[in-house]
């Protein structure tokens, strides 16, 4: 029997399995919504307003001047005739799961290759599928504009299938309530069948979110990182404001609740961090990252020991294997896709 451990490669990538389009931006109103020549691309507009300096620290008498930099900024609306936002975007999910795209070792592919095959035959695909299509009924894709809804209706299709979906009747905290929905059911079956395929096989359906907001209400497209300017710059595609596709498929991979019970923050000083522990009433989805990583709170949930990379070695050389949560984990983060190589060889 052969007990030489294998190690991580060099070179290790994997093919992303959930592929999004951009989320285009609509306005019309919400008793039209079967109405589609009704609808009209929501346009990213400049505005330029005087606006007071608020940064931390600056000198008394740049507090009575108005701010120089932030008045040049762009913006989204419905129409003052329209008081519902639509947006849509195609989700295609690929098959191959768990073979790498590039991996200079073939002893690990084979190995990683084993382990996520005996995994498809589990319920934990089931589970990954399930809550997939559960952040597509709630419309955790919607981001802000999500906030302080009226109404939140999410359509459905594959070919002459349609689900139909109230946000509302899901929850953003967990992936318990209403999880026996039928049409639910029938959408996690559809993302299954997609992650179970092979080379030739994919499933793509097409979404659109209805979200009552008021007339003339403010929409959030995605922001562009904008570097060496200080004014917001919004996304848009051919003069229709827009979401991201990496902003959606983050909502979408917003799955991850099998985390420790601690977590990295930053802390006082240079490059430092600090363990802390989570309290188990702010213990909420995070999306799939190697290292758990919530940057926009300065956080890491998972710290060394139950990140992707200990995680895939263990799972991969111990016989015993690791908690099945734990390889939900770990084939998320493949279906998630990246470049996850380790030191290169000397």
């Amino acid at each position: 029997m052969n007990n030489k451990k294998i190690p991580l490669p060099s070179m290790l990538s994997f093919e992303r399995k959930l592929e999004c389009s951009d989320g285009l931006m609509f306005s019309g109103n919400w008793d039209e919504k079967e109405q589609k020549d009704k609808w009209q691309s929501i346009p990213v507009v400049p505005r330029q307003n005087r606006s007071t300096q608020s940064a931390y620290g600056i000198n008394d008498v740049d507090k009575t001047k108005p701010n120089p930099v932030s008045s040049d900024s762009d913006d989204a609306n419905l129409p003052m005739d329209n008081d519902t936002l639509k947006v849509s975007f195609t989700l295609r999910l690929v098959g191959n799961l768990g073979k790498p795209f590039a991996c200079n070792k073939p002893d690990f592919a084979e190995a990683i290759e084993d382990k996520v095959t005996t995994f498809k035959n589990s319920k934990g695909i089931e589970e990954l599928a399930f809550r997939y299509a559960y952040n597509i009924a709630n419309g955790r894709f919607l981001w802000r504009n999500r906030v302080g809804a009226e109404q939140i209706e999410i359509y459905v299709s594959q070919g002459e299938e349609s689900m139909e979906f109230n946000a509302y009747d899901f929850s953003l905290k967990d992936f318990e309530k209403n999880k026996d929905n039928p049409s639910l059911q029938k959408l996690a079956d559809l993302f299954k069948t997609g992650l179970l395929g092979g080379d030739d096989t994919f499933v793509l359906v097409e979404v659109d979110a209805y979200v009552k907001l008021g007339k003339g209400q403010h929409v959030y497209p995605s922001q562009e990182m904008n570097m060496g300017e200080k004014k917001k710059k919004l996304f848009q595609l051919n003069k229709c404001a827009a979401l991201h596709n990496v902003k959606i498929g983050n909502a979408i991979r917003t799955v991850d609740s099998w985390y420790g019970d601690t977590m990295l923050i930053k802390s006082e000083g240079k490059d430092k961090t600090a363990l802390v522990e989570i309290e188990s009433e702010n213990k909420n989805p995070i999306a799939i990252e190697p290292y758990g990583s919530v940057t926009q709170h300065g956080r890491a949930y998972r710290p060394a020991k139950i990140d992707l990379y200990t995680l895939m070695m263990d799972w991969v050389n111990q016989q015993d294997g690791i908690h099945e949560d734990q390889q939900k984990f770990v084939v998320a983060n493949l279906i998630r896709g990246g470049v996850f190589g380790g030191d290169a060889e000397g």
